[in-house]
């Protein structure tokens, strides 16, 4: 029983039976709002709503009126008592028989309790998709653990969720790395700036040559004179010309490896990708039937499309774009958008209700085009979000670590795996909301002590294991009314799990999750300190071991969802 979704059942039935025309004229954020919040004082109820001052315009009465008229309707047995306090506030009591059954509905659902399965949907969430040019850095490490959290809960609730990683191996960037691995391997000297470097560059580029008949590549010197990105093109466009063989396995064999890369730091995370989607799968832009030709019929279906200066632009501000966008060159050459159309005009046609792109902020002003061009070409039914997270700024006895994919000195995603294991870094990682960057203190993610939120909430299922060992807890357990009324806010946490993770998809808010086992380890640690759960009164012993096992199911159940293993011994 979804205790908060009964409630709210009740009182729109109420509403809708006492002011029946004004209620079926609600918009829906009106009756959005007509709902229960847990209660964090016990002398105000164990659930309030506020939805009284709310509507007092609309139902043109008095907020306490209003609240006083639904009081009467909403008492049944479940419920101890209905008050209202203030200009309108209506508290609701629960009974103690109906919290007990509350919590034996947890015990009795260890692997399920606070799933949902009548959600439908079909959704997509594309996350990580760093450029195959190097290993993943921390920054990208942020990505993959919201993302994956975002899919759990996703899951969580019902929906068929799809995790996919967009691959571009097509680029300008790809051609640096080829450039870099042929120059590291057979060239003795050359000019580094605005190439990749580092050691596994290096390490690439041997093991490249071991696989390729030997070349000898000379630069002219007066390509050093050249800005930096002019210098890259002619190196590029001469090294793909005159080794065009060699060029293509460079290629193939750098994105290869380093995907390999990719996916071993990942599966250390336990971020498995069901998709990797590759860029260079859309084809050319005249090739019929290709993803590329696709999206761009489907613009010009829709008389999207129109021609200047020689080049095919996209009518985004009609989707509220801040300006008009090219999509094929005057030189018959598609841009990175319309690639980009292709790929979500693909992720159209496969029929997603959900598409969710995570992204790093430096991605911010490409939202607004991205989502005008998938609203100008989605079924009305289908939806594209967009998450940004910031920046992790990553510190060690009190320095910054550098995190530069370009120059190879960077503290990668495995060098901190390697340092503090997967979970701990997952907890701290989605601990701060994704739009708000991070400063991670590795020395404090290596204390064990309270002042550790990972340590200390690790801690609590481990002190519930320790206990729950030591004696047995029937299928049924008697709690007594003293421990209910004793552990007003525990208890509360625990019987609203359900309500608060639909809360938290709804928001794509993990941190909150996270937040939320951090006040649970809390609650639970405090009632450990003052009550003794294993006793010589065995009704004592029994309503207490329930509590732990409620407790260390919720627990469990909250990281699993965050991705983070329970233990069960430190």
């Amino acid at each position: 029983m979804n205790i908060v979704k009964q409630l709210d059942s009740n009182l729109h039935a109420a509403l809708s039976k006492n002011y029946q025309d004004a209620y079926q004229n609600l918009d829906k954020d009106s009756l959005d709002g007509i709902c229960f919040e847990a209660g964090t004082n016990p002398e105000h109820g164990d659930f309030s709503s506020s939805f009284a001052l709310k509507l007092s315009k609309q139902l043109k009465k008095n907020p306490r009126e209003i609240a006083e008229s639904i009081k009467t309707s909403l008492q049944n047995e479940v419920i101890a008592k209905v008050e209202v306090l203030g200009p309108g506030f209506l508290n609701v009591f629960l009974t103690p028989n109906t919290k007990a059954a509350l919590l034996n509905e947890i015990i009795a659902n260890p692997e399920t309790y606070g799933a949902e399965s009548s959600n439908n949907k079909r959704v997509l969430v594309e996350f990580v998709s760093s450029n195959p040019t190097g290993p993943l850095h921390v920054g990208h490490g942020r990505g993959a653990i919201l993302g994956n959290a975002l899919a759990n809960l996703f899951k969580n609730s019902g929906c068929d969720v799809t995790k996919e990683y967009y691959v571009n191996d097509a680029g300008r960037q790809i051609s640096i790395l080829s450039a870099s691995v042929l120059l590291n391997a057979f060239c003795s000297k050359f000019e580094s700036e605005g190439t990749y470097e580092g050691e596994y560059i290096k390490s690439l580029s041997k093991s490249f040559k071991e696989t390729v008949s030997s070349i000898a590549i000379d630069l002219d010197d007066k390509l050093d004179q050249l800005e930096k990105d002019q210098r890259l093109d002619k190196i590029i466009e001469q090294l793909s010309n005159d080794f065009p063989d060699h060029w293509e396995k460079a290629k193939n064999f750098s994105v290869d490896e380093i995907i390999q890369l990719i996916k071993s730091d990942l599966k250390n995370f336990n971020v498995i990708h069901d998709e990797w989607f590759f860029e260079s799968s859309v084809g050319k832009i005249d090739e019929t039937g290709s993803l590329l030709n696709n999206g761009l019929s489907a613009m010009r279906g829709k008389k999207l499309t129109f021609k200047k200066d020689g080049a095919t632009w996209f009518r985004s501000t009609n989707f509220g774009d801040d300006k008009n966008r090219v999509l094929v060159r005057d030189n018959g050459e598609p841009t990175y958008f319309m690639t980009d159309i292709a790929y979500h005009n693909n992720k159209i046609k496969r029929g997603y209700d959900l598409c969710v792109n995570i992204f790093g902020a430096d991605h911010h002003g490409y939202v607004s085009r991205l989502s005008s061009a998938f609203n100008a070409l989605k079924s009305d039914s289908q939806e594209l979000e967009v998450i940004l997270y910031q920046l992790v700024n990553l510190y060690e006895d009190g320095k910054q670590k550098q995190m530069s994919t370009r120059r190879g000195e960077f503290y990668s995603l495995k060098d901190l795996y390697e340092e503090l294991g997967s979970d701990a870094i997952k907890f701290f990682f989605l601990e701060k909301k994704s739009d708000h960057t991070m400063d991670f203190d590795i020395n404090m993610a290596k204390e064990a002590n309270k002042n550790n939120p990972y340590f200390y909430t690790q801690y609590a299922h481990v002190r519930c294991a320790s206990i729950l060992s030591k004696a047995k807890l029937g299928k049924s357990p008697k709690i007594l009314d003293e421990d209910i009324n004793n552990n007003f806010n525990l208890i509360n946490n625990l019987i609203n799990f359900p309500s608060l993770l639909k809360d938290y998809t709804k928001e794509r808010s993990p941190h909150s999750l996270v937040h939320y086992l951090k006040e649970v380890s809390s609650l639970y640690h405090s009632f450990y300190e003052n009550f003794s759960v294993l006793s010589d009164d065995s009704s004592i012993q029994e309503s207490r071991l329930a509590l732990t096992k409620a407790t260390q199911i919720v627990i469990n159940r909250g990281l699993l969802i965050l991705g983070v293993k329970p233990l069960k011994e430190m």
